[in-house]
């Protein structure tokens, strides 16, 4: 039986029909138009995005400096913006973005629009990023999260639990058990925080303590709890969501063997907020296209067709702050099929991380390796690993060993990781005390240091 969502009064006195506070009735008023127009077909969706984008456009032209000179062809007298039109607008680099804060953000932003923030993505890539935000921006970040627990049908009155990076905010609610923030709207039960940065046994006896119904953390740390849980462990968790960093299959089906819950994950970047959603169907991930406009293009910047990988470009719809217009994100992604659920919402089939995160074989191909993460500790007492490419033909991998492996150990975690390879490259061992988290808790089990991949 579907869980009940049922809607916060703003007042006791009013239990029939409720009525939601301000702020919450934004946020359900958002996902009650969500709930329609992901049924409308894809071109229908494309239009409505274009009323958006022509007003986003207008306003940025007349009052983001940056974009004064370089919308011009947007705004020819008898010629509409279309998608050719759209196309031909300049995409907006992460280093543009860096070098141009102040020139990209509005001389008069809207004051409808609410309270501004000053915003920084983790940096990640190298040198973080800045912008600002709106209180709507926050409005349509809290609507498409509540699509993403309502799509898969999560229980607002249950138990919730995040091990994430923490900010200040949720430092203080680390063991106080707040409503859970992104069902604003909704009556809910309560939702702990952890700091992903605490040791792997820490992790899992706090869960024990909170024994939360469901769990929000980044895949490489699920990776890490599947592999200091038995079968059957966290038998109160229903479903786990992840966010940050790339899901992979491997560890989607190591999280269904191990503890027999599902892993739906969510597709986002801090300066665009939720941009795909995994498919309470097929598993694939659909565009939140009320929110954002991503594109996927190969490399002479076409669009690619469905099976091909491209590198995202996105535009949010709402950031009248500093606006986004064809952001380029740095990931790459594979474009998906219409999906047989019904929704025209368009879809990705998976995303496949950054630039850092192609390996490149001697002949000079690229790939997306995938190394086998659990089979490593099956083969070896390893507590931490990253493969790092230095050159095309040497890779070191890097390894936070219990004890000093065996020289069949070795032998053996050489024949698991070179039979991934399609070309025989060279591998050497590099043991380390530790293998830190990047800036924003995220970890990549594996990275390239080619400098031109």
């Amino acid at each position: 039986m579907a869980p009940r969502y049922i809607v916060s009064s703003r007042d006791a006195s009013l239990q029939w029909p409720r009525v939601p506070s301000g702020e919450a009735a934004t946020v359900l008023a958002l996902h009650a138009q969500n709930e329609r127009s992901q049924w409308l077909a894809e071109e229908t969706l494309w239009t409505r995005q274009l009323v958006q984008l022509r007003t986003l456009l207008a306003h940025c032209q007349a009052t983001v400096p940056y974009y004064r000179d370089r919308l011009t062809d947007c705004f020819e007298e008898n010629s509409p913006l279309d998608r050719s039109r759209w196309e031909a607008v300049p995409i907006l680099t992460r280093r543009a973005l860096q070098e141009n804060f102040d020139a990209l953000k509005s001389e008069v932003p809207p004051a409808s629009h609410g309270a501004t923030s000053a915003m920084q993505s983790s940096g990640s890539t190298g040198t973080p990023v800045r912008f600002m935000n709106s209180r709507i921006t926050t409005y349509f970040y809290y609507a498409n999260n509540l699509r993403h627990y309502r799509w898969h049908e999560y229980d607002p009155a249950a138990r919730y639990a995040g091990i994430v990076r923490l900010n200040a905010a949720q430092q203080k609610l680390s063991e106080a058990g707040k409503p859970v923030p992104w069902m604003m709207g909704y009556a809910t039960g309560p939702h702990f925080y952890f700091d992903i940065g605490r040791p792997v046994s820490e992790q899992l006896a706090w869960l024990q303590e909170v024994q939360p119904q469901y769990l929000t953390t980044y895949p490489s740390n699920l990776r890490n709890l599947l592999d200091h849980c038995n079968q059957g462990s966290l038998p109160f968790l229903r479903a786990i969501t992840t966010m940050s960093e790339v899901l992979n299959d491997e560890t989607r089906a190591a999280c269904e063997a191990t503890l027999g819950v599902p892993v739906q994950d969510i597709y986002s970047a801090q300066e665009i907020g939720i941009a795909a959603l995994q498919c309470p169907s097929d598993g694939g991930y659909h565009v939140m296209s009320e929110s954002v406009l991503p594109e996927i293009l190969d490399e002479a910047g076409m669009p690619c067709a469905p099976g091909e990988v491209g590198r995202v470009i996105a535009t949010p719809l709402q950031n009248f702050i500093t606006p986004l217009i064809r952001y380029e994100l740095g990931d790459f992604a594979e474009v998906g099929e219409p999906c047989a659920c019904g929704r025209g919402l368009p879809t990705v089939r998976r995303f496949l991380g950054r630039v850092r995160n192609i390996l490149v074989l001697p002949s000079g191909e690229k790939i997306w390796p995938s190394f086998g993460s659990r089979g490593l500790t099956a083969i070896a007492p390893i507590r931490q690993h990253q493969l790092v490419q230095k050159t095309r033909t040497d890779l070191e991998a890097h390894l936070v060993v219990e004890r000093t492996l065996t020289k069949d150990e070795e032998a053996q975690l050489t024949a698991h990781l070179t039979a991934r390879l399609p070309e025989m490259m060279h591998l050497r061992f590099v043991y380390v005390d530790a293998i830190s988290r990047g800036p924003g808790g995220k970890f990549e089990d594996f990275v390239s240091d080619v400098v031109d991949p």
